[in-house]
């Protein structure tokens, strides 16, 4: 894990300094030489220009994050800039982003010196797998805490993302207030992950105050919360190209490359027009984006609404929250959910589906989600096929 100036390596319990971030690189391949040299490598990327921002967004890949955001995060639209999102809930996700290239960088230098980067995910990506046993309420805080840093991710009651970053002397005053407002409630959860001598200190402390959460975590619940991130999910910030070894076919292709300049020369006239339609089409396309993002803060007041019966109905809060949770995760375009019903004994949900571009895949990757077993329900109704029209799931609480 790159953490402001400092490298943690999973098996060493002491951080490896390596002072301007320039010097990441040779200090790790330095440490490799004199430890042994692993030929992959996944990264956790927590440098002090990292940004990380809950943002309203459409339900979407890469591609349409991208065209929605990028005119409120133009680096978004830098292919130099590393950038990724979590998992995308009920119209909302964490957006990462670099304010300064260099996780592009960094991973070219360190496969120059022999080590693949296959991935590289930011700290709050792990923070987030790090408790096992999630409060009922499904509002947690995790604490990372080191001499002079600090990472907060927290889970809110109301089931937004949250995640603040300081280094220096605001690194104590955010631990501190954070701390202090995690001890303010009582339908949230404290996980504190010790670093160094300073993070053990402060998870004494609150260890004797006896509240719901843990205090002996430390890196290696990180290192091993990081193993479980997949490669395929939108936070692994690392481009794809960025993440491939070299080919023994390159310097093959490079002569076939200059030889080719004449033909290329023609190819990039045609390029330039197909660059000028697409740019028109993105243009049509962030709009639409747009209307639709407009449309999902209008859809906040009805999330509001739904909450509300949901407490009066005397349901459990985080039964609930996971449910509308699992409903917004791939949900295809061509399925619309009309109804939801829950009660004491389980819920329904009701829809209609356009058959027209959805596929049988599709259509079971979004019924399996309700199908996890660690959710607290089981389905006893769920068509398997795709339905000629109207649908109907059913399950029943745990």
């Amino acid at each position: 894990m790159l953490w402001g100036d400092r490298w943690w390596i999973a098996g060493r319990t002491e951080p490896l300094g390596f002072g301007a971030i320039a010097e990441a690189a040779a200090a790790l391949l330095h440490h490799f030489e004199e430890h042994g040299r692993p030929s992959r490598l996944r990264v956790l990327y927590q440098p002090a220009f990292l940004i990380s921002v809950a943002v309203e967004c459409p339900q979407g890949n890469r591609a349409t994050l991208q065209a929605a955001l990028q005119e409120e995060h133009p680096l978004l639209a830098q292919s130099n800039y590393a950038w990724g999102y979590e998992p995308i809930f009920g119209g909302n996700t964490l957006l990462h982003y670099e304010t300064e290239p260099f996780l592009q960088l960094l991973a070219t230098e360190l496969r120059a010196g022999g080590v693949l980067v296959e991935g590289a995910w930011p700290l709050a990506s792990a923070l987030n797998l790090v408790p096992t046993d999630w409060p009922d309420t499904g509002a947690l805080t995790v604490v990372a805490v080191a001499s002079g840093l600090a990472v907060i991710f927290r889970h809110t009651p109301a089931g937004m993302r949250e995640v603040r970053s300081a280094s220096g002397e605001p690194a104590a005053e955010l631990v501190a207030t954070t701390v202090q407002q995690a001890f303010e409630r009582d339908d949230t959860a404290l996980y504190i992950a010790a670093f160094d001598e300073a993070g053990h200190r402060l998870a004494a402390q609150v260890a004797r105050l006896e509240r719901a959460g843990r205090t002996d975590l430390g890196w290696e619940s990180v290192a091993r919360a990081a193993q479980t991130l997949s490669l395929s999910h939108p936070n692994q910030m690392l481009p794809r190209a960025s993440r491939l070894g070299a080919s023994p076919l390159v310097t093959g292709v490079t002569a076939i490359a200059f030889a080719s300049s004449a033909l290329m020369a023609v190819q990039i006239g045609f390029d330039a027009r197909a660059d000028r339609r697409a740019a028109d089409d993105a243009v049509v396309a962030v709009g639409r984006l747009q209307s639709e993002v407009e449309g999902l803060r209008r859809n906040q007041a009805e999330v509001a609404k739904l909450e509300t019966e949901i407490a009066a109905a005397g349901l459990r809060r985080s039964h609930c929250a996971l449910l509308l949770n699992t409903l917004s995760q791939v949900l295809p375009r061509q399925v619309v959910v009309t109804s939801i019903r829950a009660d004491q004994t389980g819920f329904t949900l009701s829809g209609g589906v356009s058959t027209a571009g959805l596929s049988g895949e599709d259509w079971r990757r979004w019924i399996d989600q309700f199908r996890t077993p660690a959710l607290p329900w089981k389905l006893v109704a769920a068509e398997h096929a795709i339905p000629t029209a109207d649908f109907s799931i059913k399950g029943v609480w745990l």
